[in-house]
C-alpha cells in the first residue's frame, strides 16, 4: 500500500486546524503529575516555534483558504456534494488502511468531523478547478492511465489485518482465541486489532491493530502465493487458518528458476480481510483527486500553482493586525507592489489563470513519483 505524502500532510494539519474547533480556549488536553497543560499554552507554543515561522505559515494558509473560496465564488465554481461525498468514501478506504481505524473512530481520535473533512475537501476541489482545466486533466489522465491501473482501487483488491507469530502452534491459539469472540463466525475489526496489539510480532502490527494494509490480487510484493490465494478467498471477517512466513530466498539470476529456502518457517500468520473491493471502470471521475494531486506534485503545475496563489494574494486587500504576523503583511504589500508594477508596463501579463481563461493544453512529463490509493 502506498500513498502521497500530501494526504499524510492533510491528515496531520487537519488534526492540528480543524481539532480544536468549537472548543473553549482552556481546555486540558494534558496532565503532568496532576499538573494541567491547556489548549492555549499549545497555541501560545505553536505561535513562538522558529520565532512563530509554523503560527505565520498557518495564518497564511488559513487566509489562503479564504481567498480560494471567494475566488470560486466569484466564478460561479462549486464543488458539489456529489463530489464531496465521492472523495470523502475513498478516504475511509485509506484511512482503514494507514491507520488499522474505522472512520469514525479516527475522525473521534483526531478532534473532527465528517464535516470538518468536507470543508478542507471541498478547498481542493476548488482549487483544483480554479487552476487546472478539464482539458489538461483529460489528457493528462489519458496519459497516464497505465500508471493509474497500479492503484488499488482500479484493481481487484482487499485490505486486510494480520497476526504474526513464532510457531504454528501459537498461531492454531491465536485462531482459537479469535473464534471465541467471533459472532455468526465473524470476528470483528475491534476484537482482531486488541489481540493483535498485545500478540503479534510485528512492531508496525501492533501500533496499529494488526492492520497489513492493501494488496492488490496479482500485483502483491513481499507476499507469498498461498496468502494471496487465501486472502482473497476470505470473507470480511472471516479468520484464516495458520499460514507459514516463508523466509526471504537469496537472489538469484534472471531467467533461472526460483528455488525455495530450504529451512523451515519460524513464523505464522493469521489473516483477516477487512474489505473486499472489485474494480470499477477505468474513468478520470473515478481517479479525478488523483489526477489532481498528481498534476499538483509536477514542476510545470505546480509553477502555474504558485503563480496563482501569488496572485490571489497580491490582489486581494489582506489586513494582518496582529503585530507579530507583521511580516506577512509585508510580504503581501510587496506582492501587490510587484503586480502593480507588472500591470503597469505595456502589453505586461500578469501571472496566474484570470477569470474565463484556460490553461494551455498538453502532455506532461512523468517524473513525479507514482502515489496512490
Amino acid at each position: 500500500m502506498r500513498r502521497s505524502a500530501l494526504l499524510l500532510g492533510v491528515i496531520t494539519t487537519l488534526a492540528i486546524i480543524i481539532g480544536g474547533c468549537g472548543r473553549r480556549q482552556d481546555d486540558v488536553i494534558a496532565r503532568v503529575d496532576n499538573r494541567p497543560i491547556t489548549r492555549t499554552q499549545l497555541r501560545a507554543a505553536l505561535e513562538k516555534e522558529n520565532y512563530g515561522d509554523a503560527a505565520r505559515r498557518m495564518l497564511d494558509s488559513l487566509i489562503v483558504r479564504d481567498l480560494i473560496r471567494e475566488e470560486a465564488k466569484k466564478r460561479d465554481i462549486e464543488a458539489s456534494k456529489e463530489e464531496l461525498d465521492r472523495r470523502v468514501e475513498a478516504l475511509k478506504d485509506y484511512v482503514l488502511a494507514m491507520t488499522g481505524k474505522d472512520f469514525a473512530t479516527w475522525l473521534a481520535d483526531t478532534g473532527q468531523t465528517e464535516d470538518d473533512i468536507k470543508a478542507e475537501t471541498s478547498v481542493k476541489v476548488l482549487l483544483a478547478k480554479l487552476v487546472l482545466s478539464e482539458t489538461d486533466k483529460k489528457q493528462y489522465f489519458e496519459d497516464n492511465k497505465q500508471r493509474l491501473m497500479d492503484l488499488p482501487h482500479n484493481n481487484e483488491s482487499v485490505i486486510y489485518r494480520e497476526i504474526v507469530v513464532g510457531s504454528q502452534q501459537e498461531a492454531e491459539a491465536v485462531r482459537k482465541e479469535l473464534l471465541a469472540q467471533a459472532a455468526e463466525g465473524k470476528v470483528s475489526d475491534d476484537a482482531f486489532a486488541k489481540i493483535a496489539e498485545e500478540r503479534t510480532l510485528d512492531p508496525n502490527g501492533r501500533r496499529r491493530g494488526g492492520m497489513a494494509g492493501w494488496m492488490i490480487k496479482g500485483k502483491s510484493v513481499g507476499i507469498d502465493a498461498k496468502t494471496e490465494e487465501v486472502l482473497f478467498k476470505l470473507q470480511p471477517g472471516e479468520v484464516s487458518e495458520p499460514l507459514a512466513v516463508s523466509p526471504s530466498a537469496p537472489p538469484q539470476e534472471k531467467g533461472k528458476e526460483q528455488t525455495p529456502p530450504a529451512q523451515e518457517p519460524d513464523l505464522y500468520r493469521v489473516v483477516m480481510v477487512g474489505k473486499h473491493m472489485m474494480p470499477g471502470p477505468l474513468t478520470l471521475d473515478r481517479n479525478e483527486d488523483i489526477v489532481e494531486e498528481w498534476m499538483l506534485s509536477e514542476p510545470r503545475y505546480q509553477a502555474q500553482l504558485q503563480e496563482f496563489l501569488t496572485n490571489l494574494r497580491a490582489k486581494a486587500d489582506i489586513q494582518v493586525t496582529d503585530p507579530r504576523y507583521r511580516s506577512l503583511q509585508d510580504a503581501y504589500r510587496q506582492g501587490r507592489e510587484a503586480r502593480d508594477k507588472r500591470t503597469a508596463q505595456p502589453g505586461a501579463v500578469i501571472p496566474g489563470p484570470q477569470p474565463g481563461a484556460r490553461m494551455p493544453a498538453g502532455r506532461v512529463n512523468r517524473a513525479a513519483p507514482p502515489r496512490g490509493r
